[in-house]
């Protein structure tokens, strides 16, 4: 047999990686993806990220990809950041997701605050790990020197490894809405323990409660309700959140749907299913679900890939995103998901009892993949949407 256990790596992602940009490091070495690994099971225990992991990813940078060079961040093209979700979920779904979420607040902060603001917070707080909602829970209401803020935040991804939240809150009396986006310290006695599930359970996704909280005027900003952020050269921050948020959740799909199919290689190798007279790699169902994944994995990405480069090449040109762009895009990351998860699906169906038992990653993996779809914006029902613009109609979803 050619291809051996022994032979088959599978402590890293085999996808070919976007190209870098040119002069840049490359912060995510083989050092730390061995470092998400080893902290997984127990910040899954915890159900809640590891933060020497977290402080350690922003020491490198690696917590403000997004961020515009200019504002104090990397500056990268979302592809890259994709590849880099991919690659930290492959380690660790749930180091993956907080990952994700906390450079994903980090874009929201610095693209709707001030940028003396941004660049300042930035030059003074490097290492800043920042995770947040950008999902208008609270209230604020102006006061002398700032604003007053109160309310609930639900899913607030890292929460309990962050320095800072940023959280959005309706402006209290607008009508439309105004939306204040403020930063404010990480209070641990604010977390309420509500993260109990069985998919990425290492991220701490708890409640975040604020009640009467100051937040100076110089660390908020208001903007209209669907509003994109401030003007600004980057190009992705040209695209409304509903452009920006979808595509690096399909890193965190892809990378797990990836180490499962990693995994199951291995597990053939080695498994001889009950009555069977030889390991499960010789059986037909083996075969047709190890390549049913490949193409379930390949397929998403590919879609993803082609969107977001017409979607960039848009971007940097200065035109205008169309509705069928748009839909397109939404379509292809949420299919993407969902591909994902099928391919795991079959893997798991494939693997037989072995699955079941909590040796086995896979059961697992399925547990976490289906907990990324939970998401609004890779959510099943965004295919159906995306259905209804591509035939003219209108999405009947702001949030779209």
């Amino acid at each position: 047999m050619a291809d051996t256990a022994s032979s088959r790596r599978i402590d890293k992602p085999v996808d070919k990686p976007v190209e870098r940009s040119a002069g840049k490091p490359a912060e995510l070495d083989e050092e730390l993806l061995a470092r998400v690994r080893a902290g997984g099971d127990a910040s899954d225990a915890e159900r809640n990220p590891n933060r020497d992991v977290l402080v350690e990813m922003a020491r490198r940078g690696l917590m403000r990809v997004l961020v515009p060079e200019e504002l104090g961040g990397l500056g990268r093209h979302p592809a890259e950041f994709i590849e880099f979700t991919h690659r930290v979920s492959y380690e660790h779904p749930s180091t993956g997701w907080v990952a994700m979420t906390c450079n994903e607040e980090a874009e929201i902060f610095a693209s709707h605050l001030e940028p003396e603001t941004v660049s300042g917070f930035y030059a003074l707080h490097p290492d800043v790990v920042i995770a947040g909602s950008g999902v208008p829970r609270g209230i604020a209401s102006p006061v002398d020197g700032g604003w007053s803020v109160n309310g609930r935040w639900t899913f607030v991804s890292g929460c309990t490894g962050a320095d800072w939240w940023v959280v959005a809150n309706v402006v209290d009396g607008t009508m439309p809405k105004q939306v204040c986006h403020v930063l404010v310290p990480a209070d641990q006695a604010c977390v309420e323990d509500t993260w109990h599930t069985v998919g990425l359970r290492g991220t701490g996704s708890h409640d975040v409660v604020l009640a009467d909280m100051f937040v100076p005027a110089d660390r908020a900003a208001v903007v209209e309700n669907y509003s994109l952020p401030k003007p600004n050269e980057h190009p992705f921050y040209r695209l409304p959140s509903g452009l920006r948020f979808p595509f690096p959740k399909t890193g965190v799909a892809s990378g797990i749907a990836r180490r499962a199919i990693d995994e199951f290689a291995a597990l053939a190798d080695t498994k001889t299913p009950l009555f069977a007279r030889s390991e499960l790699v010789t059986r037909p169902d083996a075969h047709a679900a190890m390549a049913r994944s490949e193409a379930l994995l390949g397929a998403g990405r590919a879609f993803v890939a082609d969107q977001l480069d017409g979607l960039w090449e848009t971007a940097s040109a200065g035109g205008d995103v169309t509705p069928q762009q748009h839909a397109r895009a939404r379509l292809a990351c949420s299919w993407s998901v969902q591909n994902c998860i099928a391919a795991v699906e079959t893997l798991v169906t494939a693997a037989g009892s072995t699955a079941n038992f909590t040796a086995s990653p896979l059961g697992a993996l399925l547990n976490d993949v289906r907990a990324v779809a939970g998401h609004f914006m890779v959510g099943s029902y965004q295919m159906d949407t995306a259905g209804r613009v591509l035939l003219g109609q209108d999405s009947g979803d702001r949030d779209f």
